[in-house]
């Protein structure tokens, strides 16, 4: 009985850990990294830090696997094959495990102190806002990038506290012009794909709103923006973090590649829609690791 119930909570852990999209938890740990390595020096006690870390781990699991217990009727209309949709994982577990997570993020945050609590609550209310209500931002990509922007600043912020240091301005315009790459290319393209479930489950994004022309020209625009202004930004009041801004400049060109691609196909599958999506998570994730290798060395 008792290997049954390790196997059990071994299996929810697994399909939780899967809800919450491991590649996503991956590129908030990056931005907080590069938060905690871009200050002028790190904390005489790193164990800190790693505390942090391990607090917005679990914040950021509670906000994606949130996110997953109020999307199941877009998720299921969109074909998506993650647990809850497909069915393998109830909602109301997942629910108890968000409210877990929440709880050892704050818990967390507490110990490692130097006011990364405060930007473990800010996530949190971030990410709640983001899929619950009454904000629920994803209805609106208004709202939509306005949150996600919030959620990518917080991250490196949060780095920052917990390395026990304040903002170098290498760290400042890294930041926001990630958070912006964020907000302007990754919460457009995310609804290439997902028009069709977005439509079903009441939201008004610009895709579902205006159409697929519209959309796909937003997220041209924003990635042609982010991918020009961030290098100049870093040129101008931060040389270091040109390093990291300049992959943004390639994957602007990249995502706009995708998105004229899609819009010559005939009849693009939901597949073929989301490389868009998949060109701005490789080049953030390349942007983010390029910047914590040059700093860390720095």
């Amino acid at each position: 009985m008792l290997d049954l119930r390790r196997r059990t909570m071994a299996e929810t852990a697994r399909l939780c850990w899967s809800e919450a999209r491991p590649s996503v938890q991956i590129v908030f740990l990056l931005r907080f990294a590069v938060g905690a390595v871009s200050t002028a020096q790190l904390q005489q006690a790193p164990w800190r830090t790693l505390l942090g870390m391990a607090a917005w781990w679990c914040a950021v699991s509670c906000a994606y696997l949130l996110n997953g217990v109020t999307d199941v009727r877009e998720d299921r209309a969109n074909g998506s094959r993650r647990p809850i949709a497909r069915g393998d994982l109830p909602v109301r577990t997942a629910g108890a495990v968000t409210a877990l997570l929440a709880g050892a993020a704050l818990t967390l945050g507490v110990l490692a102190g130097n006011g990364v609590l405060g930007w473990v609550a800010g996530f949190l209310l971030l990410g709640c806002a983001y899929s619950a209500p009454p904000v629920r931002a994803k209805q609106s990509s208004v709202r939509c990038a306005i949150v996600v922007f919030g959620l990518g600043a917080t991250s490196y912020a949060a780095g920052v506290a917990a390395a026990g240091s304040g903002w170098s301005a290498t760290g400042v315009v890294f930041g926001c012009v990630m958070a912006a790459w964020m907000a302007l290319v990754g919460s457009v393209v995310k609804d290439l794909g997902d028009a069709g479930g977005d439509a079903a489950g009441g939201r008004r994004t610009v895709a579902v709103v205006h159409g697929m022309a519209a959309a796909r020209a937003l997220a041209a625009a924003g990635a042609v923006l982010v991918g020009v202004a961030g290098p100049v930004a870093a040129a101008l009041w931060a040389p270091l973090a040109l390093v990291g801004t300049v992959p943004l400049a390639a994957g602007a060109v990249w995502v706009v590649a995708r998105v004229v691609r899609d819009t010559r196909r005939a009849s693009a599958d939901r597949q073929q829609r989301r490389d868009a999506y998949r060109a701005f998570m490789v080049t953030q994730y390349t942007a983010n690791l390029v910047a914590l290798g040059v700093l860390a060395a720095a």
